[in-house]
């Protein structure tokens, strides 16, 4: 039985657990009210722009869901169509959360700390304040996958018929979002490898596991879709009521910018930006790790480090290409949640002595708790950066030259009074970082 000062410290902890759980479903409300009560579509039109990319055209990276939206509506979608995918979106990414949350739940080892566990996932500022603040994503769709993923692995029933479903999520996930494997890919390695019950079946299944969504996105990194694609594309969201034009940076513009132009871009970012960035975001998510790691039974040491610092590379690379911060790091926190789950399913706990630092000390939990409810509000684009911003329409495109300082095939130019900058564009699309995460 705990006394005096344990109690009290545990109590603690509780407290701040349940008050960081208040103030996210607090923000998740705020964030859907404003969505809901708008003159916008619910995703905003920004994000919305993407549902009118299809294969109609021809194949184009994140094409898949426009595709699916065409097929069942048979044609483009209209806004009223275009708002009911962004609240699907938003149910997907929620539901996919909640399973996530349930299975590591699970695998906690000591009930009291199941609080915390609970806390730590739901009040991150990288799941469910996330999902509804970038609604309409098609991040959700990897979250989804990854929450399949982890399903499979730990579903009793044929193990290859796992694995193919496994393969299948992965390449939904990669068609969707073709950065999506980068985080899918950590997760459905351990998923198939513990499927298999020699060497060689773990690294057949390992391979067929990665192989089609590799594919997919290789296609979709090589094959750059050309302007009149996008103009199309463009002309189909602009009939359909949406505020889409090609002087504009819309997802659908954003679909012809290339990695050399994503380099381009952050290197004309402020360092002091990218630095505050990457040292909350990714202090953020390598403490949760370690608690909800030492948390669920600190399972395979070796093999839970190469999964988080496999996810935290991944949001690090993408960081060098766009300057959607919050969003790397997000995906990167389910990819970990999945993994964790996946390595500690089924494996023999390795119980941590209490009171020493194999257990992590109760006030660095707290002051992650408060932290991450703190980081909920934390933009998902450096917003005070006014270099963070940029214009990349399909015009731009075209007539580079034209524009007052040209970043390759793409421009960022200095806002003239009274004229729409790329900012209020991206205010316009809830606020989330629109050109160079996309490349």
């Amino acid at each position: 039985m705990l006394t005096g000062a344990p109690r009290r410290v545990r109590g603690l902890r509780d407290g701040v657990a349940v008050l960081a759980l208040a103030w996210t479903a607090a923000v998740c409300a705020a964030f859907l009210g404003s969505a809901t009560l708008g003159p916008d579509t619910f995703a905003g039109w920004y994000n919305a722009s993407a549902y009118w990319v299809s294969y109609r055209d021809g194949f184009v990276r994140r094409g898949l869901v426009g595709q699916v939206v065409e097929t069942l509506l048979g044609g483009p979608p209209s806004l009223a169509a275009a708002s009911v995918v962004g609240v699907l979106m938003v149910v997907l990414v929620a539901a996919a959360l909640v399973v996530l949350t349930r299975m590591i739940l699970a695998v906690v080892r000591d009930p009291r700390d199941r609080l915390l566990v609970a806390a730590v996932v739901v009040a991150s500022p990288f799941t469910f304040s996330l999902a509804v603040q970038n609604r309409g994503r098609y991040d959700a769709v990897v979250v989804a996958c990854l929450a399949l993923v982890a399903v499979l692995a730990v579903r009793r029933s044929t193990p290859w018929a796992r694995v193919l479903g496994i393969a299948l999520s992965v390449l939904v996930g990669a068609a969707t979002e073709e950065i999506a494997f980068a985080f899918l890919g950590p997760p459905a390695v351990v998923a198939a490898a513990r499927l298999g019950r020699t060497r060689t079946e773990r690294l057949v299944g390992v391979v067929v596991a990665l192989a089609p969504g590799l594919v997919v996105t290789l296609a979709s990194l090589v094959v750059r879709p050309s302007r009149d694609l996008l103009v199309a594309a463009s002309e189909r969201a602009a009939a359909a009521g949406l505020p889409v034009t090609l002087t504009e940076e819309s997802s659908i513009s954003a679909l012809g910018q290339t990695t050399r132009d994503g380099l381009a871009f952050t290197a004309g970012i402020s360092p002091v930006t990218i630095l505050v960035c990457t040292v909350l975001l990714g202090g953020c998510f390598a403490l949760s790790a370690y608690v909800l790691w030492a948390r669920t039974g600190r399972a395979h040491p070796r093999w839970a480090l190469l999964a988080v610092v496999a996810q935290g590379v991944a949001a690090l690379l993408l960081s060098t290409v766009g300057d959607d911060y919050r969003r790397w790091w997000g995906l990167a926190f389910v990819g970990m949640v999945a993994s964790l789950v996946l390595l500690t399913e089924g494996a023999v706990s390795v119980p941590a002595p209490r009171h020493t630092r194999a257990r992590p000390g109760r006030p660095l939990v707290v002051a992650l708790l408060l932290a991450s409810a703190a980081l909920q509000v934390f933009p998902i684009w450096p917003t005070w950066d006014p270099a963070a911003a940029t214009t990349a329409s399909i015009e731009h495109m075209r007539h580079p030259e034209e524009s007052c300082r040209s970043i390759s095939t793409w421009t960022r130019c200095a806002p003239s009074p009274g004229s729409a900058t790329s900012g209020s564009l991206r205010s316009r699309g809830t606020g989330l970082w629109t050109s160079s995460s996309d490349s």
